[in-house]
């Protein structure tokens, strides 16, 4: 499995903190400039991407993260 950049960025700041909720912010100020202006669309095409990706690869591996959204808070992978 290939991630881009940011998606592996992304899913890296997931793992830091599996089980956990992780408000968009988190991912805002880790993966992109914390300083960022705007709009967070870039956060859900990149986390659409991830999330496709690691679809893409369930038939390669036996066990891959689901990520859980949010709604109104952010995101959480699962363990």
């Amino acid at each position: 499995m290939v991630l881009r950049p940011k998606e592996f960025d992304l899913l890296a700041v997931l793992a830091r903190h599996a089980g956990e909720d992780v408000s968009r912010e988190t991912p805002m100020g880790e993966v992109w400039d914390e300083n960022r202006f705007g709009s967070t669309k870039t956060l859900d095409v990149t986390m659409a991407g991830l999330r496709r990706r690691l679809t893409e690869a369930a038939g390669v591996f036996a066990r891959l993260p689901r990520i859980t959204t949010l709604r109104g808070h952010g995101y959480r992978l699962e363990p």
